[in-house]
């Protein structure tokens, strides 16, 4: 009896020191060995990256708390029925869809969610003062560095892999020769300018002879998974043509040049305090 109680209670510690180990800290503000667990089991990340990506959230938090800025309950929900609507779901079903290919629970999707729009308040507050608008010399010369970019066809061959039963497909893309049943193939021609535009910018983006990311079947549950044959009737546009495009695009990236200098400048500064760290 005494050895199983003491069994116990080794396992008890053992899970508590995993739980609530600090791992390390950055102006006294805490990381611990379970954040960066579920940080690398979330983002399949190596230790490093993890602990990069914790210590600029951390980063954030201590910014955005200095500035005062902070996120309703109502702001994240208005934000998640938004991306419901535009991928034509239900709550629920964007939900499901969120724990089946991303493996987020609810509340763990309100919390990414809320990540996300304390960033964009925070990003907005800290380029405010910095960003100019960009000149037209500028944007011929970006327009013309990115000019693959904007490259873009009319549609695109591809197979259409769908199923209820997310492991059936992924075992069916890890081996396109295998039958698999719970899985219906389809050779298709998409029309790009007739699909949701997050859609049609994804197809783009997979090279040929790629697959797509699994994705969430819009309405009919289960999911789905594009392999990318060809793209067709390729249109180059002229810079006159995309000119409000172009510009979002080049000042997009010199806020975000902006805002990492600013973390960069920002951790450098920091006192951190690595105590130790997961292998």
């Amino acid at each position: 009896m005494k050895k199983l109680f003491l069994l116990l209670l080794l396992t008890s510690l053992s899970y508590a020191d995993i739980i609530d180990g600090i791992a390390l800290t950055i102006n006294n503000e805490a990381i611990t060995l379970y954040e960066i667990q579920q940080e690398r089991k979330i983002n399949k990340q190596s230790v490093k990256k993890a602990v990069d990506n914790l210590i600029r959230t951390k980063l954030e938090k201590i910014e955005a708390d200095k500035r005062g800025i902070t996120i309703s309950n109502r702001d994240v929900l208005d934000d998640i029925k938004n991306i419901a609507k535009q991928n034509n779901m239900t709550l629920a079903q964007f939900y499901e869809a969120m724990s089946s290919v991303r493996n987020l629970s609810e509340s763990q999707t309100k919390e990414r969610t809320r990540e996300k729009l304390l960033k964009q308040k925070l990003f907005n507050a800290v380029t405010r003062s910095q960003l100019e608008k960009p000149t037209d010399e500028e944007l011929e010369e970006y327009y013309n560095l990115h000019l693959h970019e904007y490259q873009t066809p009319t549609s695109i061959d591809t197979i259409l892999y769908q199923s209820q039963s997310q492991e059936a497909l992924k075992q069916k893309i890890s081996n396109p020769m295998m039958n698999v049943s719970n899985v219906t193939i389809e050779n298709t021609r998409v029309d790009l300018a007739r699909i949701n535009p997050r859609l049609a910018q994804l197809l783009i983006e997979t090279e040929d002879g790629k697959f797509t990311p699994v994705l969430p079947r819009p309405g009919a549950g289960g999911s789905m998974v594009f392999y990318v044959l060809n793209k067709n009737d390729i249109k180059t546009p002229s810079l006159e043509e995309i000119r409000s495009q172009v510009e979002g695009q080049l000042i997009q990236d010199q806020r975000e040049h902006i805002v990492n200098e600013h973390f960069q400048r920002m951790r450098i500064n920091a006192n951190i305090k690595i105590i130790r760290l997961p292998k």
